[in-house]
């Protein structure tokens, strides 16, 4: 168990990163979902409270893919993927997300919102039908994961093998 405060949990951006995040291991790796969550959790012990955030993000996996399955789209990584990317830039379709403001840092433990689970599955319809719709920005091409400078502390737990990757000496 965690020795965070039980108030520090992850913003609601952060969280639903995490869901997309695993999500996509979920549709690409030989686990079932309990486990990555699990794997996931654990990275994120040391940076926020894991109180019910194993059962947040399962219960933010199954609204992901209940709305993924009740509509069609064509490529689903892609899609989760430039969700993950739309939530680190974009704090609504229209407003960039202030990365470095003057006070505070937008990575900062909040207490739990206990509509987390729902809260995420709504981020991600909106998005979902924005991008349909020509109105949501999709990821840039050349984008990486390690291109996230001032959230590297989250992306180097959500991907761990890209920050392996950028380590290694070409």
């Amino acid at each position: 168990m965690s020795n965070v405060d039980p108030n520090n949990c992850p913003p609601q951006f952060v969280f639903e990163m995490m869901v997309a995040q695993i999500a996509r291991r979920f549709l690409t790796e030989d686990k079932s979902a309990e486990e990555i969550v699990a794997e996931t959790v654990e990275a994120f012990s040391d940076l926020y409270s894991i109180l019910d955030l194993d059962a947040d993000l399962l219960g933010g996996l199954e609204r992901l893919f209940g709305f993924i399955e009740s509509v069609q789209i064509t490529d689903v990584d892609l899609m989760l993927l430039s969700f993950i990317w739309y939530s680190a830039n974009y704090e609504k379709l229209d407003l960039k997300r202030k990365k470095k403001p003057l006070f505070g840092n937008p990575l900062k433990g909040q207490p739990r919102l206990t509509a987390r689970v729902y809260n995420s599955a709504v981020a991600f319809k909106a998005f979902a039908y924005a991008m349909g719709a020509n109105k949501a920005p999709i990821k840039p091409t050349e984008w990486k994961p390690t291109d996230e400078v001032e959230f590297e502390s989250i992306f180097a737990l959500l991907f761990p093998e890209d920050f392996k990757k950028e380590d290694k000496p070409a």
